[in-house]
């Protein structure tokens, strides 16, 4: 028998631990930037529409949504050292890549034409693979020990699951949302989810309004306040004429909000969580605020040189971004420094 939890989520409000976030802190540092790979329309071999992006304890693992591959690169210098290659529906292949996750040592592979992760080394090895349950509508996923998976669907209303090894949902429950997201449960890209679930710890990190959320493999979770806040998206419901045939009638509805979004991104490092800002008083999108995981407080922001397509951090602390233009895409790897950016301009292009 199912096991299955369906709940609203009990929220712990965490706001007295850290007071209000006040007003943005910058560091003074700013970035080197040293490309890694470079591609697009004019050079497809390489690199064409790197969507998502994400690291282990010694590799970058890119989605390239634009060849449906998985390229595997050295965390040191950015060296290829494998291209996982959408072949099939047989064990360790996939056909259609919709999102990666990976671990300290494992690359998962989220495919959506057969619902399943199919996980691998950091080497390449083909390991197992995981049925999801509605993969399309999966918008994060995280890998667990044992196998097990912790997801994230679109919408709110049983947004949250725990998967086990073998495809079986063990608990699944709802985000924390306004009334007018929980009314539209495919409002695309309704929250980001942090890297990594540390400890089994999932951080929630959503597009619109002022809060984010630490939620525990218990479902225990707590609320946090971005350093700027948002407002909730209101959504409008638009109809449009596909088909007006005298045998055939379809409509589509389209959701649509004219509320900005507070973020665009999540990463984990330790009990750092690191969010891409969206629109802020200040620079929109080309921020990142840092706050502290066990409590929520705010802890510093960094200008971003330019707007990644997809971001995610290393070990060490340095920022892997992608960059998708109209002729040419790359990969660049971004290492904090003293120098301003004048000096930077200055000095002589890394190689």
């Amino acid at each position: 028998m199912l096991g299955l939890t369906v709940a609203l989520l009990t929220v712990v409000d965490a706001l007295g631990a850290q007071g209000k976030p006040g007003v943005r802190q910058f560091r003074t540092d700013s970035f080197f930037i040293r490309e890694w790979i470079r591609g697009g329309v004019k050079e497809p071999d390489l690199l064409v529409e790197p969507r998502e992006i994400a690291v282990t304890q010694s590799a970058v693992v890119v989605l390239d949504a634009g060849t449906r591959e998985i390229h595997v690169l050295d965390l040191r210098d950015g060296s290829k050292r494998l291209v996982l290659k959408a072949t099939g529906e047989g064990p360790g292949e996939f056909k259609r890549p919709i999102h990666i996750a990976t671990t300290t040592q494992l690359i998962g592979v989220l495919d959506q034409a057969t619902s399943r992760i199919t996980v691998y080394s950091d080497s390449g090895r083909y390991l197992w693979t995981t049925s999801v349950p509605d993969g399309p509508s999966v918008e994060a996923i995280c890998m667990l020990p044992r196998g097990r998976l912790r997801v994230k669907y679109l919408g709110a209303i049983g947004a949250l699951a725990t998967i086990d090894s073998s495809g079986r949902i063990l608990s699944r429950s709802s985000l924390p949302a306004a009334p007018e997201l929980q009314k539209a449960p495919t409002f695309a890209n309704t929250a980001y989810v942090a890297d990594g679930c540390a400890d089994g710890v999932m951080s929630i990190v959503p597009i619109f309004g002022a809060f984010w959320y630490s939620i525990a493999e218990n479902g225990a979770t707590k609320r946090f306040a971005y350093v700027e806040a948002g407002r909730d998206a209101v959504i409008t419901l638009k109809k449009r004429a596909v088909d007006r045939s005298r045998t055939v009638k379809a409509d589509q509805l389209i959701q649509t909000t004219e509320v900005n979004a507070i973020a665009r991104g999540a990463m984990q490092r330790g009990d750092t969580i690191i969010v891409e800002a969206g629109a802020t008083n200040r620079l929109p999108y080309e921020l990142i605020d840092y706050y502290r995981a066990k409590d929520g407080k705010y802890l510093y922001s960094r200008h971003l040189p330019f707007t990644p397509s997809a971001l995610a951090i290393t070990p060490d602390g340095r920022l892997i971004a992608t960059f998708i233009g109209d002729e040419t895409s790359s990969i660049v790897q971004l290492s904090t420094t003293p120098l301003s950016p004048r000096e930077i301009a200055k000095q002589k292009p890394r190689k």
